[in-house]
């Protein structure tokens, strides 16, 4: 027979999102959910500046607006 024991692992709860371009913080609604904003995450591959390292970025919906007026060819809305 197996007796199980409840165990109750703590979870990182998540405190606040800051933009990594402007540096300022994402607000949350009434119901404590985050405003809109981009998040990016990237382990870059072998022979790439960042070989081997994961990147994660958060931006603000202003900072992409930003962002995309400078891309060449930008992007693709569905």
């Amino acid at each position: 027979m197996r007796i199980f024991m409840e165990r109750s692992t703590p979870q990182p709860q998540l405190a606040e999102v800051r933009c990594n371009s402007c540096g300022q913080g994402v607000n949350k609604n009434d119901v404590g959910y985050l405003d809109d904003h981009v998040s990016l995450s990237k382990t870059w591959g072998y022979h790439s500046p960042y070989d081997g390292e994961a990147h994660d970025i958060d931006l603000c919906v202003s900072c992409y607006q930003d962002w995309i007026t400078r891309f060449e060819i930008p992007p693709r809305v569905g």
